[in-house]
């Protein structure tokens, strides 16, 4: 007799051969669902390792036990965790730098402006909006050369465009702008790949000191002058004893020109019986004394003796004598 079905499936329960196979078949599923998921445990590893700069995992190096038993995604996380933590004291530092800065920025007393590469303005500090931008409330994003120059282009001398060709730092002495004078220097701002991306300019407004070395210059004209036509006997001598400067009345005294004369040592000119007392009296004028009227006489080019009297000072700079100045009158008789 053949068995039906339910009779096959009758033996089968009862030899247990159906509960194995679908057994069987439900381990099968679990397996293929661990499979996919250890696939995707690893993929995701994998993953966040590639976002943290780390070579991927390899299957000869964890296998799919190892895998589950080591946590890898635990352990990254840990590390996503410290990097934040270390990202978040960054930030703290860094937000304490930029108000460092921007404390630094404000009470310069030094205009600074920072440009792109293109000469837009990024940023200025109070200074500099006193300087070039009083009448303007806000110039960013501006060329400097329309805000500052007031022109469409770099003008003549652009300190911008010399440190664009030069790549490196450049310093201008004297930029003159609406009549007054500034210095300016200026740096650029490379990325990694050596690219300039901005430029930082300094302007120091020297106006009042152009002005004050013009008055000394033509000061030092007044009083050149003065000691040249004057009828006293003027010479400036080095600590070495050599004439730096002689005018043309010690020139003429001297029956010698002032090519001759400056180059000669006072020992030279000095008449020998006055050589011993004039030599002391002015090695002490070195060392710092105050020393009382001279009264000597100088020898001319022609052998004759020239009687003199007058004063010696001298000028120190860092606690050394630097030169010495005498102003003499021409005495009628030798003593």
């Amino acid at each position: 007799m053949k068995m039906t079905g339910k009779i096959r499936q009758l033996l089968n329960d009862f030899s247990g051969l159906g509960e194995l196979g679908r057994l069987s078949a439900e381990n099968e599923g679990l397996r293929q669902r661990e499979r996919v998921a250890i696939s995707y445990v690893r993929d995701k590893v994998n993953q966040l390792l590639l976002v943290m700069g780390t070579l991927p995992l390899r299957h000869e190096e964890l296998d799919e036990q190892t895998l589950l038993d080591l946590d890898p995604i635990g352990i990254i996380a840990d590390s996503f965790s410290r990097v934040l933590e270390h990202l978040n004291e960054t930030n703290e530092e860094l937000h304490a730098a930029r108000d460092e800065i921007q404390a630094i920025l404000t009470s310069a007393g030094v205009g600074i402006l920072v440009v792109d590469h293109d000469m837009r303005i990024q940023a200025y500090n109070p200074k500099l909006k006193e300087l070039f931008l009083r009448d303007r409330s806000d110039a960013l994003g501006q060329t400097c050369c329309s805000v500052l120059c007031g022109s469409d282009g770099p003008p003549p001398n652009c300190t911008f465009e010399k440190i664009v060709a030069s790549r490196i730092g450049i310093h201008q002495p004297d930029w003159v702008y609406k009549d007054r004078h500034y210095d300016v220097s200026g740096s650029p701002i490379k990325n990694r790949y050596g690219e300039i991306t901005s430029v930082v300019l300094v302007y120091t407004d020297i106006t009042d000191r152009k002005r004050m070395e013009e008055a000394l210059r033509e000061s030092g004209r007044m009083y050149g002058d003065m000691f040249e036509n004057a009828v006293e006997l003027v010479a400036g001598i080095d600590p070495d004893g050599y004439f730096l400067y002689a005018n043309r009345a010690l020139c003429e005294a001297l029956g010698c020109s002032r090519e001759e004369a400056v180059g000669l040592t006072f020992c030279e000119v000095v008449h020998p019986d006055h050589r011993a007392r004039c030599l002391a009296q002015f090695e002490a004028l070195l060392a710092g004394e105050r020393i009382g009227p001279v009264r000597a006489a100088l020898v001319a080019g022609d052998g004759s003796a020239v009687g003199i009297e007058g004063s010696l000072s001298c000028g120190f700079k860092e606690g050394g004598p630097t030169v010495a100045c005498g102003i003499f009158r021409r005495l009628d008789a030798t003593s």
